[in-house]
């Protein structure tokens, strides 16, 4: 886990499982991206206090980063400065071209 590797090399982290999801959304798979923002617009809520935390969002993979997207918009409306994000895989982007 990231958080224990950050401990143990001395940076003062925490870890929190800071967002919920608002009610239901579509299934995101044969989805494109540009569906998948629109599934995901205002899905997202803060579920903690985070105004004034600085916050590196973590997802698994990323497939056209919609779940990145609306989790940045979801915290910075509470409050949060999104530094940044981590993950552990991406998915290739298909091109039409």
């Amino acid at each position: 886990m990231a958080v224990k590797r950050l401990w143990a090399d001395g940076v003062p982290v925490s870890m929190m499982d800071a967002l919920r999801q608002r009610g239901r959304v579509a299934d995101q798979a044969g989805l494109t991206a540009r569906q998948r923002a629109a599934n995901l617009q205002g899905a997202v809520e803060a579920r903690a206090c985070v105004a004034g935390r600085r916050v590196v969002l973590v997802d698994d993979v990323v497939t056209t980063g919609s779940s990145l997207a609306e989790a940045a918009r979801a915290l910075r409306a509470a409050g949060a400065e999104v530094t940044g994000t981590a993950t552990i895989a991406a998915t290739p982007r298909h091109r039409p071209w």
